[in-house]
């Protein structure tokens, strides 16, 4: 039952995860997923093993069938292209002809071409999902998406194209962060300069730069014990004002404004009436997700703000604004102040901040976050309360529903020709980097035996109900907004990421894992503009389609106009990794893991096919945590995370009060130790009492340790320590048959190595002995010496076998009993020595343990 109890609990951090335990393909109704689906698809054959085709373009150059007289001129300054299209060229395939737009649920096909173009000339909405350490891929493919926005407006002037970047943003969890910085990215010059380099970016500033495992855990923390995170609160902080730093020294755009929206969770929840007439007819619904709205606007360099929206048809608001109906007040608290008359009113950037910072508050991985707010109570706005938000991704992490709510609430003019978002109209990016382009091979099987009924019934279903909890809101958007038909484009992750793995938190653990991402990201942006918008007025302004095109020729030409001027990018997306030999060897391993999944032969989240991948291509980690290692293939190379989140954990634990340290240190650490790998104890002092020995106080120092089971689910723990003791103020009975009288043993030593192991029940055999990780078992053997009264005498034991059980890792129960037998008593000459009196010399005690990891 403990090892139930802690597969559950495992279960439920999964599924609080933004990214861990969602599905490969976000879920959709059938219509949505087609209409999705680019119209009369080319299957691409996506080998890197198939030849690559011979180059149709010279560096630098778009080939020559696909130039046209009608594409705008893209600046002679832009950085060559992959030579012969690098990863681009393994595709075979063409570009989609038609449009992905047509809404499926109308017959008439003009009028559902007529609602395609509608789409395809209206600025979209974006929604970013949660992802943890996977906001890297995020921020590489926003970046790239922003950048060919901005080209596209700076080239498409003469043709009044203005501005074709989204107008709402909306995300959760780490996706919140990126909704921001991919706002704030569209009205920002930099990004439409004749060339662009990612790592200049804001993007890449956060995600690379500041969210590394070595900053989020630092060894001297700067900030007092805390019980109640693990990473460092002043880090996030500091981010944020980076964030806010940089905003405003921004050369932005001027009369730039987007929609803002995010999910929080809110801890205590809210009470909010549901039905209509007086408080009699009302029933009250507990509310815990709230979705923070905000419009942010920029005037130039530096000149950032932000406000509410306004009440619909105010006349005191200026355009563009989100306008909202009354009623609609109540699902969107007003941050950091309490509206008055049409509302509108000025957000601080302070507060505007704390949004993904709240949002991004991962449970016990950052703190709640407080955040003043105020609530509309049918009638008026209440006043200032203070909340504490945990990650939005808990219950909603992909926000669709608040994207398309805000985009039929955003009010705009703009001149004639110019490209506006069509409220009725508007196409989706529904950015969710779990949608695959292959499908996960399917786990083994489980063994009955290692099931009991409570987790054969329930436990192994908790992180599908949860997942189908988040996922509802989803669903719900889709099965009640029939007009989302043809409109909604998710694009496909083409490569395997190594910050996917342990709960997509593997990403922090190594910064070239999120540069590699980035990248990927960025290439998985260019197949997007290539197939999925392809037809969007800003893409077929710059690269118009012609006819029959190849796919790789598409890409090229989208890649050229990009101008990306970026080594690490022309490594993993080129292959030209001369400057870069370390991101070539990891890109080496995601190929061949990207190679296994698309044959259907990679399990998700198998972390050790991506170690063991690592060793075989040589590869050295970064510095900072993993300390420039070489990759052995094995767990062995998580050990330095293990030290220092295990470190960070049982920091956590020695602030809790009451009884919660005694099961939370060994669940821990055995989750610990089962997520990453086997970290030994560094000590564990002991205090006995047993009747043979007295009251006792030792140490033990682990040295050697395994692991087994991870395959077949029975997995355990196993190490050997070498332990000492001394007691004192023992007990033991006379060798003749004298009635109520005894020895006194003053004083013993033992030195003594035990084996320790988690009880497993041998692998799952026997069910009821299957007690890990609370209960191990140990065995060994010791030696030990003593000095006795009555007669006086010295006595030595050796060997001296050991059998014992630990609990929770803080109390046992001891069996020794002497195998040899070694004495000398005061005033005789001679050496005694044979085997000893077994029920005398027998000792049965406890002991209790305080480990030290």
């Amino acid at each position: 039952m403990p090892k139930i109890l802690l597969r559950a609990c495992a279960v439920v951090l999964l599924a609080a995860s933004s990214t861990a335990q969602a599905q490969a393909v976000p879920p959709a109704p059938s219509e949505a997923e087609d209409a999705s689906t680019p119209a009369n698809p080319v299957p691409a054959d996506a080998s890197p093993d198939a030849p690559a085709a011979p180059p149709q373009a010279e560096p630098g150059e778009v080939p020559a069938s696909a130039v046209t007289e009608d594409v705008p001129a893209v600046s002679p300054e832009a950085p060559p292209v992959p030579p012969n299209g690098g990863a681009f060229a393994k595709d075979t395939a063409l570009v989609p002809e038609g449009t992905p737009f047509l809404p499926l649920h109308i017959e008439d096909p003009a009028q559902a071409r007529a609602l395609a173009e509608e789409t395809e000339r209206s600025a979209p909405a974006l929604v970013v999902s949660g992802g943890i350490s996977l906001g890297a891929y995020q921020a590489g493919f926003l970046s790239t998406l922003v950048r060919f926005w901005s080209v596209a407006q700076r080239e498409g002037a003469q043709a009044d194209l203005g501005n074709p970047a989204p107008r709402v943003w909306t995300g959760a969890s780490a996706g919140a962060v990126n909704a921001l910085l991919g706002g704030l990215a569209s009205c920002d010059t930099a990004f439409a300069q004749p060339t662009w380099s990612p790592e200049q970016s804001l993007f890449w500033t956060v995600w690379i730069d500041q969210l590394d495992l070595g900053r989020l855990l630092p060894e001297e923390r700067n900030e007092p014990p805390q019980g109640t995170h693990l990473f460092s609160e002043p880090h996030m902080q500091d981010t944020l004002q980076l964030i806010l730093k940089k905003a405003q020294t921004t050369r932005f755009k001027e009369d730039c404004s987007f929609a803002y929206g995010i999910t929080v969770t809110n801890l205590r929840g809210r009470e909010v009436p549901f039905g209509e007439g007086g408080p009699d007819a009302q029933f009250k619904l507990k509310r815990v997700t709230e979705k923070l709205v905000v419009q942010v606007m920029t005037q130039g360099e530096g000149k950032l703000t932000a406000r509410l929206p306004f009440m619909e048809g105010a006349a005191s608001a200026s355009f563009p604004h989100i306008g909202v109906k009354p009623k609609e007040f109540a699902y969107y608290p007003a941050l950091g102040a309490q509206p008055t008359g049409d509302g509108g009113h000025e957000v601080s950037l302070s507060n505007l901040l704390l949004t993904p910072q709240a949002s991004g508050a991962f449970p016990l991985a950052f703190p709640p976050v407080p955040v003043e707010v105020s609530f509309f109570n049918q009638t008026q706005w209440g006043p200032l309360e203070s909340l504490k938000l945990i990650d939005g991704g808990v219950l909603n992490n992909n926000p669709v529903d608040l994207a398309v709510r805000l985009g039929s609430r955003w009010v705009e003019r703009s001149t004639s020709g110019e490209t506006t978002l069509n409220r009725e109209r508007f196409p989706v990016v529904y950015l969710d980097q779990d949608a695959v382009a292959w499908d996960w091979a399917s786990a083994p099987e489980r063994p009955d035996r290692s099931r009991s009924p409570l987790d054969e019934a329930y436990f192994q279903y908790l992180g599908n109900v949860l997942n189908a909890a988040r996922d509802s809101a989803v669903l719900n958007t889709l099965e009640h907004d029939i007009n989302l038909s043809g409109r909604i484009q998710i694009p496909r992750r083409t490569s395997v990421l190594p910050s996917e793995f342990q709960f997509a938190m593997m990403g922090f653990f190594d910064r070239r894992f999120r540069e590699h991402d980035f990248y990927r990201g960025m290439q998985d942006a260019i197949r997007f503009l290539s197939t999925q918008l392809t037809s969007t007025r800003a893409v077929d302004l710059l690269v118009p389609r012609t006819g029959k095109e190849r796919l790789k020729d598409r890409e090229l030409r989208v890649l050229n106009v990009l101008g990306i001027d970026s080594p690490g990018f022309r490594c993993v997306v080129g292959n030209d990794c001369a400057t870069t030999p370390q991101l070539g060897r990891l890109r080496q391993a995601t190929d061949a893991l990207t190679r296994r999944a698309e044959a259907g032969q990679l399990q998700k989240g198998r972390v050790d096919d991506l170690l063991s991948v690592l060793g075989d291509v040589g590869y050295q980690y970064s510095e900072g945590v993993m300390e420039e290692l070489e990759a052995t293939g094995t767990r062995e190379d998580l050990i330095p995370v293990r030290q220092r989140v295990g470190t960070a954990f049982h920091s956590l634990v020695t602030q809790q009060r009451g009884n919660l340290k005694i099961p939370l240190r060994p669940a821990g650490a055995a989750f610990l130790d089962e997520w990453l790998t086997y970290s030994k104890p560094h000590h564990v002092w002991t205090l006995s009492a047993m009747r043979q020995r007295g009251v006792g106080v030792g140490v033990e120092l682990p040295f050697l340790a395994s692991e087994q089971g991870r395959e077949d689910y029975t997995y355990s723990r196993n190490e050997w320590r070498f332990g000492a003791v001394l007691s004192g103020l023992g007990v033991r009975d006379m060798d003749q048959l004298v009635p109520n009288d005894t020895r006194i043993r003053w004083a013993s030593l033992g030195l003594y190595i035990d084996c320790v192991s988690d009880m497993d029940g041998f692998s799952g055999a026997i069910p009821f002995l299957d007690l890990g990780p609370y209960a191990r078992w140990r065995a060994g053997l010791g030696v030990s010496a003593g000095y006795l009264s009555h007669p006086n005498e010295w006595a030595l034991t050796v060997p001296e076998a050991r059998l014992g059980v630990d609990l929770a890792e803080m109390v046992g129960v001891r069996l020794t009993m002497p195998v040899y037998l070694f004495k000398k008593t005061e005033g005789e000459r001679r050496l005694i020595r044979g085997t000893p009196k077994y029920f005398k010399e027998l000792g049965l005690g406890i002991e209790f343990l305080l480990t030290r990891w």
